[in-house]
């Protein structure tokens, strides 16, 4: 008993000597309280901040002088009861949460103090790691040594997220309400003290009843925490709350957020989140347009339905390969998780373009044919593939190349795949970088999985005439001292030949070609944009896509349901149609010629019947290279070059 009894002092000693010794190196290692030499500033492509870790952009710096002392008590009773009796840690509560957590064997309650959360905010990212932590528990000590609770009071009520991209209280205020913070009553105070635990799940615009839930919270910790009475609590709980009208204009202020958390999470894996890079402030120059951004989350606030629906899409510039605008979910507030980025879907016929650039590569021309009827593929001995066409209808002929392409018929495209030998798909997909694809019979009609950001740089390259590069959201990191600690360098390099590219491009024409209608509908009519682009859409029973361009613009969309719902019906699969016109349409207005691309030296012009590929006065214009020859009768692209059964 003496021995356990020892060994417990002696820890207790260790113990004391360490959080002295703790608190001490705290003490003289001083850290500006609003990061002014920490701060992480993130500069859109005009130069403008549009994010900044320690005074968000968006926020408006309020005293706490005038702060009222019931919002002061709401959020110390929710957030930090002990605040001001800690120097930067809650030991009760950290056990609290501990057996919390253990009794549910999952992460349910935090044990951070308002201090540890002013030290993330202004100097850490929300990555929920050890190390980071373990920077936090520094952080904390450092500011409890160096400044009063009152001042890391008013620089957490002044820096705290409440969604939808707004930051401070001051401003939370009148954008919820519509009100100065001083003229909110109890139940509104309650309400903004109750938000950021959870903004996605306690904002009053996303769902009332969780935020009321959150507000009886509140006013009973508040009641626990002696500041008011069981009467004043229910009458407060009792009073309407009474929302200012939330306006798409409001809602871009967390438009760029999921470009905000990329461009972030890239200079985490950078190594410029770690010392010295941080105690000297980081500069982040994005490729960030602020205006495409907001055409974007337009465009998708405009035609989302009223359902659990979800939408990623980016913007890229041809030619320099910058990502102008992100979209990774209908609602950054909602949810975070990036769709555009991290979500590996099904990509379907939009992959269709690289098989058909591929076989103009090889040889073929716009005007090559094969028959479309329904066919059972022999594959192997043992393995037979039998696509259909959509709503199993097939023209029962031959058809052409630039006809397969516009009303996206299956049969063409898997036997132009069996045709150049099935490896070709997937080799030239690990040229663009997406490996461990299975070449496959399927792979023609889109049967592969890759993130959207891979699919961009496919039609991107189409857009640069061939040219490759990695999409880019950064150019340039300094520190605060003008330090270049980082400069892109944007080096496209020639992946793809130009002429084929070029008349891919003018094949990508047909989708919107009325012309291609015969028993199967062109796949984008009724959806062409002002201007002249290039696109192609494609599907599964759980994905909706579009991917198109012009010379100075390349939009990429995608739309489906996170947990893998079916698409049911024609309303869910046009939304990323709607999306991508509108966008052109707003950029590209109807007044305003279009930019499109010039035939190099080695190509021509011809007037064609897109279905049949043949010469025809009141055809459509399609470009081929000159040696291509010029058909008097259907050319047959060798059909016979597997054994079919149809």
């Amino acid at each position: 008993m003496k021995k356990l009894l020892r060994i417990a002092f002696s820890l207790l000693i260790c113990g004391m000597i360490f959080l002295l010794g703790f608190y001490v190196t705290a003490y003289f290692s001083y850290v500006p309280l609003l990061g002014e030499n920490s701060r992480v500033r993130l500069y859109d492509n005009q130069g403008n901040v549009f994010y900044e870790s320690s005074f968000q952009k968006n926020s408006e710096w309020i005293s706490l002088e005038e702060i009222p002392q019931t919002m002061i008590d709401a959020v110390i009773s929710i957030e930090d009861r002990r605040f001001y009796q800690h120097v930067g840690f809650d030991p009760i509560r950290i056990a609290k949460a501990l057996l919390v957590n253990l009794q549910n064997q999952d992460i349910v309650e935090g044990g951070s103090t308002i201090t540890q959360q002013v030290a993330r905010n202004l100097f850490l990212t929300l990555d929920q790691t050890w190390s980071r932590k373990l920077q936090e528990a520094v952080y904390a000590a450092r500011l409890e040594m160096h400044f009063s609770k009152d001042q890391i009071l008013e620089t957490y009520l002044n820096t705290i997220y409440y969604g939808h991209g707004v930051y401070g209280i001051r401003r939370a205020a009148e954008f919820f309400f519509g009100k100065a913070l001083g003229d909110c009553t109890l139940a509104e105070m309650a309400m903004l003290a109750g938000i950021p635990n959870g903004p996605s799940l306690y904002s009053p615009f996303i769902s009332m009843d969780n935020a009321r839930q959150r507000q009886a919270v509140v006013l009973q910790a508040m009641v626990d925490n002696g500041k008011l009475s069981e009467q004043q609590a229910q009458q407060a709980q009792n009073q309407p709350v009474q929302l200012a009208e939330f306006s798409a204009s409001q809602k871009v202020y967390g438009s760029s957020g999921y470009y905000k958390d990329a461009v972030l999470q890239q200079v985490r894996e950078m190594g410029f989140f770690e010392e010295p890079y941080l105690e000297k402030g980081l500069n982040i120059y994005t490729c960030l347009d602020t205006g495409m951004q907001q055409i974007l989350q337009d465009a998708v606030d405009d035609n989302m339905p009223a359902t659990d629906q979800q939408v990623a899409g980016l913007i890229l510039e041809p030619f320099t390969f910058d990502v102008l605008a992100m979209v990774g979910g209908r609602d950054y507030t909602a949810s975070q998780y990036n769709r555009a980025l991290s979500s590996t879907r099904q990509v379907g016929s939009t992959l269709k373009p690289l098989l058909y650039y591929i076989a103009l590569q090889q040889g073929l021309s716009p005007s090559s044919t094969f028959l479309s009827t329904a066919t059972q593929f022999q594959i192997t001995q043992d393995v037979t593939y039998a696509p259909t066409n959509y709503r199993d209808v097939y023209p029962e002929k031959e058809i052409s190349m630039i006809n397969a392409i516009g009303v996206s018929d299956n049969i063409y495209a898997v036997k132009t795949h069996l045709f150049l030998g099935v490896d070709m798909l997937a080799q030239a997909l690990e040229a663009f970088g997406i490996e461990d694809q299975q070449a496959t019979a399927a792979m023609a009609l889109g049967a592969t999985q890759f993130p959207l950001i891979d699919l961009a740089k496919i039609y991107n390259t189409f857009a640069s005439e061939g040219l490759v590069e990695e999409p880019a959201l950064i150019e340039m990191i300094t520190d605060n001292d003008g330090n270049i600690l980082y400069q892109r360098q944007c080096e496209p390099k020639q992946l793809l030949r130009r002429d084929e590219t070029l008349m891919l491009s003018q094949m990508l024409r047909a989708p919107f070609d009325i012309k291609n209608m015969g028993v199967m509908t062109p796949s984008l009519l009724g959806y062409e944009p002002y201007t002249t682009t290039a696109a192609k859409s494609g599907s599964s029973d759980w994905d909706s896509l579009i991917a198109g361009y012009n010379p100075q613009l390349t939009v990429v969309l995608w739309s489906g349901y996170d947990e893998n719902e079916k698409l049911e019906t024609n309303d869910e699969r046009k939304v990323p149609k709607l999306i991508w016109q509108q966008i052109f349409n707003t950029v590209f207005p109807q007044e305003q010629p279009g930019p499109w691309y010039q035939l190099s030296p080695q190509l021509q012009q011809r007037r064609v019947d897109p279905i049949t590929g043949l010469p025809s006065d009141s055809g459509s214009l399609y470009w081929f290279r000159k040696t291509d020859p010029l058909p008097s009768a259907s050319p047959t692209a060798e059909e016979n070059a597997y054994p079919v059964d149809g």
